[in-house]
C-alpha cells in the first residue's frame, strides 16, 4: 500500500487509502507548501504539507503572525473551521475538507491538510476577462458580507478592533526592521502616522495573499477557491489596496460597477500609503522596488 508523503504513520491512520500520489510542481522558490495529488479510494484528492522552515524565513507569514496572530503550521489542524466557515460563505466552491494536522516533535512542526480535487483548470492572469473579474467581485462582494467587530483567525473569537492601529504599527515597525535597505525612514514615517489614524468599524474576511492562481476556472467562468490558507477576518480596504495591483484600468472599472451593487467603496486616500508599505514588506506579490509599488497608479 502507497504511504502519504512526509506523514506519520499516526497522521496518516484514519485517512482514506492511498492508491497513487504524485508531486505536483513547486511554483515559487520561497513556496511555503509542498502539493501532492492523490488517488484515494475515496477519490482523487491533494495533500498540502507545510514546510515549517520555509514558513519561519517567510516576511510573509511573519507578518501575519504579527498582525493577525495566524502561526500557519501550527494551527493547521484547526482549518477544518476555516473550510466549513467558507464553504457557507464563498460564492465560489471550496474543496471539501478531509483532514489536517499539525505536531511538533523536536522543535519542528509537522502539518498538512488533506482535501477532495476539484475540477478546473488555475486562472492564469494573462487569460483573466472581465467576466472573471466580474465573477471576483461577486465573491469579494458576497465575503464582504460577512461582518464581526474583531480580526484574526476565523476560528478565534479575534482582537478588538480598537487595537487595529497599534498592531499594524507594530508591525509595520517590525518588517521594515528586517528590510532596513529597502525602506526609508521618511516613508515608514509617514506610514506609522497614517496608521495612527486608520479606524475600522467592522472586519469581513480577506485575502492579504489574494493572487489569481489560487482561483480555479471552468469554461471561462471563476468556479473554485482552492487557496484558503491566509484567510483572516481584516479591513476590507486592505484587500481593495491589494487589488489596485492585479487589476488593470478596465478591470478595475468591471470590478467597482459589481462590486457597488451591494458595498459602496470605501476612500483608500486614508489608508492607501500604510497598507501599500505592508502588502509590500509581506512580500505579496514578490515585487522588490518599492518605489515602483508605492507608486503604482490607483484603481479605487
Amino acid at each position: 500500500m502507497s504511504a502519504y508523503p512526509y506523514l506519520s504513520s499516526e497522521q496518516q491512520q484514519a485517512l482514506p487509502e492511498l492508491i497513487q500520489v504524485s508531486a505536483l510542481p513547486v511554483m515559487y522558490d520561497d513556496s511555503t507548501n509542498r502539493l501532492w495529488h492523490c488517488e484515494t479510494v475515496d477519490g482523487p484528492m491533494i495533500l498540502k504539507v507545510c514546510d515549517s522552515q520555509n514558513v519561519g524565513s517567510s516576511t510573509f507569514w511573519q507578518g501575519m503572525d504579527t498582525l493577525f496572530q495566524v502561526d500557519l503550521p501550527s494551527q493547521i489542524d484547526k482549518f477544518d473551521r476555516v473550510y466549513s466557515e467558507m464553504s457557507t460563505a464563498s460564492s465560489l466552491a471550496i474543496p471539501g475538507f478531509i483532514s489536517s494536522s499539525s505536531a511538533t516533535e523536536n522543535g519542528q512542526t509537522s502539518a498538512f491538510i488533506l482535501a477532495k480535487l476539484l475540477s478546473g483548470d488555475m486562472v492564469e492572469s494573462q487569460h483573466v476577462d472581465d467576466a472573471m473579474v466580474s465573477d471576483l467581485a461577486e465573491y469579494i462582494s458576497t465575503l464582504h458580507q460577512n461582518k464581526r467587530q474583531t480580526w484574526g483567525a476565523l476560528y478565534y473569537d479575534g482582537i478588538d478592533k480598537e487595537q487595529w492601529p497599534q498592531r499594524l504599527r507594530e508591525t509595520l515597525t517590525f518588517l521594515a526592521g528586517k528590510q532596513q535597505a529597502l525602506i526609508s525612514n521618511e516613508l515608514l514615517s509617514d506610514a506609522l502616522s497614517e496608521a495612527e489614524t486608520i479606524t475600522v468599524d467592522t472586519f469581513v474576511p480577506i485575502m492579504p495573499d489574494l493572487r489569481w492562481d489560487q482561483f480555479l476556472q471552468q469554461d471561462g467562468t471563476l468556479s473554485a477557491l482552492v487557496d484558503l490558507d491566509a484567510i483572516v477576518y481584516g479591513p476590507r480596504e486592505l484587500e481593495l489596496v491589494l487589488l489596485e495591483f492585479l487589476l488593470n484600468e478596465q478591470q478595475a472599472r468591471t470590478f467597482i460597477d459589481k462590486y457597488q451593487q451591494t458595498h459602496s467603496l470605501p476612500n483608500l486616500a486614508k489608508v492607501r500609503k500604510s497598507y501599500r508599505l505592508l502588502l509590500f514588506m509581506m512580500n505579496v506579490l514578490g515585487e522588490k522596488n518599492v518605489d515602483a509599488w508605492m507608486q503604482a497608479p490607483t484603481r479605487f
